[in-house]
């Protein structure tokens, strides 16, 4: 007969085994499918297809709530001519710059100070808004949120 001792010893050898093992293999699944892209393939676009947002973040925007410093990304199908000729306001009026990306597809909307907490914002794109290849935009586009209130502590 094998003793109590021995017998435990080799059981929770072979549960520690088993954790590591599930642990290892779910770990693995996880660092897959982190590495899949969030973003969308870009896409060929013919001179007949008109500018038009295809994705922002936060994701809605309009009518979602952010923190006081959140940076705004708003995506287009054609890039932007430069960062000059992307025409957007934000009321109540507030300091905030613009970047763009490398494509020039997707314009970021950067807050110089926090947004008030608990305050409505409307931002805007106007429609005199420049795409390379296309010219104006010709359509306004308006967006409305909200930031986080403050509840005290």
């Amino acid at each position: 007969m094998v003793p109590k001792a021995k017998l435990l010893a080799v059981f929770f050898i072979l549960i520690i085994l088993i954790g590591f093992i599930i642990f290892k293999s779910s770990t693995q699944k996880n660092s897959l499918n982190s590495s899949k892209p969030t973003s969308k393939p870009s896409q060929t676009i013919s001179p007949s297809d008109k500018p038009q947002i295809i994705s922002t973040k936060p994701d809605p925007l309009d009518e979602t709530i952010i923190s006081a410093a959140e940076i705004i990304e708003i995506t287009f199908n054609r890039p932007l001519e430069n960062v000059g000729e992307f025409k957007v306001k934000i009321e109540p009026n507030i300091e905030y710059k613009v970047e763009l990306s490398g494509d020039r597809k997707t314009a970021k909307i950067i807050p110089v100070k926090p947004y008030n907490l608990g305050a409505s914002y409307t931002l805007s794109i106007g429609p005199d808004s420049k795409f390379d290849g296309v010219g104006s935009w010709g359509k306004d586009k308006t967006y409305h949120f909200r930031t986080i209130k403050y509840t005290g502590v």
